[in-house]
C-alpha cells in the first residue's frame, strides 16, 4: 500500500502537539492543590468546561436530550456549561436546568436571527454569549450551510452591534491567530476561544502552539478571558492550556461515549476524572492554585 505522506488532518496534528508538551517535577515544598477557579466573576470547581455541542439527540428511552443531560452534569459538577447551535426554545430548556451557561451562536447570514438569539439568551439568564466565527465557510470555499441555515462572514460593524446589544460578556469562538485575537481585543470582547473547531481547516496550527503568541500579543494588562477547545481529553491537557496562558478549557468529543451510555452520571464521572488528573499534575509540578500555573515546568520533545 502506498504510504500517504500528506498528514493534513488537523485533529491528528493537534493531538500530536499536545502530546509533545512534557512536564518537569517540582516536589520539594509541594502542597495538596486546589483546582477551583473564577470565570467572569463566578466560582467553579475547576477550569474544565463543557463543550459547545449542538443538536444532540435523546440517547435512550425515557431519557432527556443529550443537550439537557450534559447541562445537568455541568450544574451538578460545578463547572461552566457551553451550548452551540440550538433554537431559542431549546436554549430556554437548557438554561432552565440551572447550569451557568455560555451560548455560542452560529454566524448566520440572517443577522437579525443572531440579534434575536443574543437577546433571548440574555433574558434566559446566560452567563455570556458569543459568535462561532470559524463556521463561516464550507469545504467548497463558499459560505457554509448548516442544517439548512446559511452562514456568512461577520463584519467589524456587525460584531460591534452584537457586543453592544448583549449587555453580557461577549466571546469570539474560533480564534487561531494573533491577527484575530488582536482584532477581538480592539473590538472590546470579553473572551476568546482559541480553537481549530475539530479540524475544519486542514493543516491548521494547533491551538496550544499559537496560544503563547496570542497571550504575548494581547499584553500583560489584557483583561481578556482566554479559553481553549479542540481535542482536550485529559486533566493534563487542561494543565497545559492554563500553563500556556488560557484561563479554562473545554473537554472535547471524548465525553460522548459516556454521555450516550450513562447520561448525566457518565459525564460527571468523566469531568471529575479530568479534575483529579489536573490536581495530580498540579501536585507533581508544585502549583497549589490554578492561577499560579505557568509555563516554567513545560518542556517540548
Amino acid at each position: 500500500m502506498e504510504q500517504n505522506i500528506y498528514r493534513s488532518d488537523s485533529n491528528v496534528i493537534n493531538r500530536e502537539y499536545i502530546n509533545s508538551i512534557l512536564f518537569e517535577e517540582r516536589l520539594i515544598g509541594a502542597v495538596e492543590p486546589d483546582t477551583s477557579c473564577e470565570i467572569f466573576g463566578r466560582k467553579y470547581t475547576s477550569p474544565v468546561m463543557m463543550p459547545a455541542f449542538s443538536h444532540l439527540k435523546v440517547f435512550g428511552e425515557g431519557r432527556k436530550s443529550g443537550m439537557i443531560e450534559y447541562a445537568e452534569a455541568a450544574a451538578k459538577s460545578g463547572i461552566l456549561n457551553w451550548v452551540g447551535m440550538v433554537e431559542n426554545e431549546k436554549f430556554g430548556e437548557i438554561a432552565a436546568v440551572g447550569a451557568d451557561t455560555v451560548r455560542i451562536i452560529k454566524p448566520y447570514a440572517d443577522k437579525e436571527k443572531i440579534m434575536d438569539q443574543i437577546l433571548y439568551a440574555k433574558e434566559a439568564g446566560a452567563v455570556a454569549v458569543g459568535i462561532d466565527i470559524d463556521h463561516t465557510f464550507g469545504k467548497d470555499g463558499r459560505y457554509d450551510n448548516v442544517f439548512g441555515e446559511g452562514m456568512t462572514a461577520q463584519t467589524v460593524e456587525d460584531l460591534e452591534r452584537y457586543i453592544q446589544a448583549a449587555g453580557l460578556p461577549f466571546i469570539l469562538k474560533g480564534i487561531l491567530s494573533v491577527h484575530d485575537a488582536v482584532c477581538a481585543q480592539e473590538l472590546g470582547v470579553s473572551g476568546i476561544v482559541v480553537s481549530q473547531h475539530s479540524g475544519r481547516l486542514p493543516y491548521a496550527v494547533p491551538a496550544l502552539k499559537v496560544l503563547p503568541r496570542i497571550v504575548e500579543a494581547l499584553g500583560e494588562d489584557s483583561r481578556m478571558t482566554i479559553f481553549v477547545d479542540g481535542g482536550i481529553a485529559l486533566g493534563s491537557d487542561v494543565f497545559k492550556c492554563i500553563a500556556l496562558g488560557a484561563h479554562a478549557a473545554s473537554v472535547g468529543r471524548v465525553i460522548m461515549p459516556d454521555l450516550e451510555e450513562r447520561g448525566v452520571q457518565g459525564v460527571m464521572d468523566y469531568v471529575e476524572k479530568m479534575r483529579q488528573e489536573l490536581a495530580f499534575t498540579m501536585g507533581f509540578t508544585g502549583f497549589a492554585r490554578v492561577e499560579d500555573i505557568d509555563s516554567s515546568v513545560l518542556w517540548n520533545l
